[in-house]
């Protein structure tokens, strides 16, 4: 077992050490050991095999050389140090690697996280990680676990995560614009769906999901409600009633509670929901001897009634069931698709349908009927739906999910280009993350301080992540990594527009169009 732990020899501890990190020194000057990479590190014959052998990744690199120290002041001596045969032998590497867990607790049978307990003795040799042992440890090929890519430093070792972590402790991809996220929410949905058999719902802000072929049972949803099931706080949201209008509330609430009634016990139709709505609160006579403030509060509050349909009647429906599960399909690619509403829209539709999935998955489990399918949501631009400094109806679901969804099998996927704007008690209650490239230095501070596993060390790599590469760590994880995340097939959208060729393709067409003209005017003078 011992010879599949490591391979080549890379070099040895120096300086003092301690059980979470070490330094040392490349002694095989072939060796070119990279940011991420995996190294075992053996303390040596005096320890059992338990505690010899501990697993590390390369957090710092660093090349220098005594001839040309950071002190040099004298460019003149360059030319001739290069020439110089000696100059190249005395360059070194050093670097400094994270021990994250003993080998042989990630190799038992039931593999497990320990952090060593003591330092490894000055001189223990370095190795890098045997292909054999990062395959056990990161390639699980068990039920509930879903290759996402490879490994960056490892391209040949497949990366898998815990579906079922996911789902418990919710998850969020973070990175800037471009980087790849489309793709990683993609892939994971896609393979979700696709190799385990699960429901997700995904809220598609920009329509960059439903035109892809994305090659799994995909039902595409219209952002259509039926105001019959909506709730007093959504369209209080959607009437822009302001928290401090209490009579526009009270007025409101009233004609709301009569216009449901009248409609489920079989009097008015639900296509009449707005002309009843308009009608009870034009009916409603306040209370008080303020005779005159109720009368301007009914006026205002069927004004915004008006107003209301105006705006969103295209999204209004009354065919729509009360049964979540023709409309949330499950063992589906779920994808409501909110590109063609504006954000306050968006808004009210995310809040709606996690407060059913939250309502009917709890019913379910108390066997009274409901939503029969656990679900993976994945709101996109969180950063919109659930800010940090504003009020929006969705971030009271989100943080309930957040909290308690773990019971009802509805796990959160948080996606954001804009981190810092995330409300930190969402993006605190996802114990996974896969964040690819972020570069602006508030974004780097607020991921790290939302998250419990991201040291200073990886926070550093953020920065210098190619396009497709995520830093991934946390329960759903065996070991914090550097992946280089899968190419989704069939993902259409997400990419940026080639504004250069669309700019020529349109004045392409110009030019045609105008030399027709004129061969015309040419041929009538003729």
């Amino acid at each position: 077992m011992e010879k599949n732990l490591y391979g080549e020899q890379i070099g040895s501890v120096i300086g003092e050490t301690s059980p979470i990190q070490i330094l040392f020194i490349v002694e095989n000057t072939r060796s070119r050991p990279r940011l991420g990479e995996y190294i075992v590190v053996d303390y040596g014959g005096d320890y059992g095999f338990r505690e010899r052998y501990v697993l590390g990744m390369i957090e710092s690199i660093s090349s220098g050389n005594p001839l040309a120290p950071e002190s040099f002041s004298n460019p003149h001596v360059l030319p001739r140090l290069r020439l110089y045969d000696e100059t190249r032998t005395r360059t070194y590497m050093r670097g400094t690697a994270r021990l994250l867990s003993y080998v042989s607790t990630l190799v038992s049978r039931k593999p497990f996280v320990e952090t060593p307990k003591t330092p490894p003795p000055p001189l223990s040799i370095v190795y890098r990680a045997g292909r054999e042992l990062l395959e056990k440890i990161f390639s699980n090929k068990g039920r509930g676990w879903v290759r996402i890519g490879v490994l960056a430093s490892h391209p040949d070792v497949p990366y898998s995560v815990n579906v079922n972590y996911i789902v418990q402790r919710h998850l969020a991809i973070l990175a800037v614009t471009g980087a790849g996220k489309s793709n990683t929410v993609a892939l994971l949905v896609t393979r979700i769906v696709g190799g385990l058999g699960g429901t997700a719902l995904v809220f598609d802000m920009h329509s960059e999901y439903s035109s892809s072929q994305l090659g799994v049972k995909t039902s595409v949803i219209e952002p259509a409600l039926n105001p019959l099931y909506l709730d007093t706080s959504e369209f209080l949201q959607l009437l822009r009633i302001p928290s401090n209008a209490w009579r526009q509330e009270l007025v409101f609430r009233e004609a709301l509670k009569k216009t449901k009634e009248s409609i489920l016990s079989g009097e008015a139709m639900p296509s009449s929901f707005f002309e009843l709505l308009r009608s009870y609160a034009r009916e409603y006579g306040g209370v008080g001897r303020k005779r005159s403030e109720w009368e301007r509060a009914v006026s205002s509050v069927i004004n915004k009634i008006d107003d209301l349909y105006d705006r969103y009647r295209h999204i209004f429906r009354y065919d729509i069931g009360s049964n979540l599960s023709s409309i949330i399909r499950p063992g589906y690619l779920n994808i409501m698709d909110l590109g063609g509403v504006d954000e306050d829209t968006a808004d009210v539709v995310v809040h709606h349908y996690l407060r059913r999935l939250y309502y009917e998955r709890r019913r379910y489990l108390r066997g009274e009927g409901g939503y029969p399918d656990p679900i993976l949501v994945v709101i996109e631009e969180a950063h919109v739906l659930v800010p940090r400094n504003e009020s929006r109806v969705t971030k009271y679901w989100v943080s309930r999910i957040a909290r308690e969804g773990r019971k009802f099998g509805i796990g959160l996927c948080l996606v954001s280009q804009r981190p810092k704007a995330i409300d930190e008690n969402a993006l605190s209650q996802t114990n996974n993350k896969i964040i690819l490239r972020l570069v602006e230095p508030n974004d780097l501070r607020y991921v790290q301080y939302a998250s419990e596993y991201l040291s200073d060390e990886l926070l550093k790599m953020l920065p210098g992540l190619n396009i497709g590469e995520a830093i991934v760590f946390g329960l759903m994880a065996p070991l914090p990594a550097v992946v280089k995340i899968d190419q989704c097939t069939g993902k259409s959208g997400g990419r940026d527009i080639d504004a250069v060729s669309e700019w020529g393709s349109r004045a392409s067409r110009d030019n045609s169009v105008l030399r027709i003209v004129e061969e015309t005017h040419d041929l009538a003078g003729f």
